[in-house]
């Protein structure tokens, strides 16, 4: 019952229903407790920061996430500590990366990457626990995301331009995608921002419809297209929604 209400919040985060999310998250926390599952529950927390991350009540998201981190502290300071504790650790830490990154915290961002790297480093492959897909690639994804959050474009671009993202998910490559849109409209740059929206469309289409930031980044675009956006940039809109 935990794993599937975990499973919900991602899903309901992803397509922008945040309270729904939520509340799967409570749901999941309360199941992991019933069930003595103590991974659970901080993987359920997990889930609840970030949907107090999509509703943009940062406080609560970073003291959920701290909550997670810290019940794993001791734990993972061991060096045979399990690669699922080390994931769940190292996934709060990014999500505390992304936090500080939206608040313009540019030091407590680059704090919480450089950890989570650490700890990425010690689990050595690209994992799945929880389904957080934490580990080192997951982690620079990360990286470009909080880049272009604290308004570092050429950043971002340098640090996608040697990563390979075949081996994630298609949810985690789409966003991948949405990140490197973002970049180059932050950098005026129209074909490429669209090229990669119409690419992250393609890995994960309900997403990107459903996603706040897409509409930002779209109507950054619209904006800069003036009077003439381009044919693929409107019926991308309309799908969106970001065109009324």
């Amino acid at each position: 019952m935990a794993i599937a209400y975990q499973a919900a919040a991602a899903a309901f985060a992803q397509v922008d229903d945040p309270e729904a999310a939520w509340v799967a998250a409570d749901r999941s926390i309360r199941a992991g407790e019933d069930s003595g599952q103590p991974l659970q529950v901080i993987a359920g927390l997990f889930r609840m920061a970030h949907a107090f991350l999509r509703l943009q009540r940062l406080e609560l998201a970073e003291h959920v996430a701290s909550s997670a981190a810290g019940a794993l502290a001791d734990r993972v300071s061991h060096p045979d500590c399990p690669p699922e504790e080390l994931s769940l650790f190292g996934a709060a830490h990014l999500v505390l990366a992304v936090i500080a990154a939206r608040d313009n915290n540019r030091s407590e961002a680059r704090k919480h990457i450089d950890l989570a790297r650490t700890v990425a480093r010690r689990v050595g492959v690209d994992r799945n626990d929880f389904n957080t897909e934490f580990g080192p690639t997951n982690v620079e994804i990360h990286a470009v995301s909080i880049a272009v959050d604290l308004g570092d474009a050429g950043e971002a671009l340098e640090a996608a331009a040697s990563l390979d993202i075949a081996g994630l998910s298609a949810e985690r490559q789409a966003h991948f995608h949405l990140d490197l849109a973002r970049a180059h409209a932050q950098r005026r740059h129209l074909g490429e921002a669209t090229a990669e929206l119409l690419t992250a469309e393609r890995l994960s289409p309900e997403q990107i419809h459903a996603n706040a930031l897409v509409r930002e980044t779209i109507y950054d675009l619209l904006g800069l297209s003036g009077r003439r956006p381009t044919r693929d940039l409107k019926e991308l809109a309309q799908r969106c929604g970001a065109i009324p």
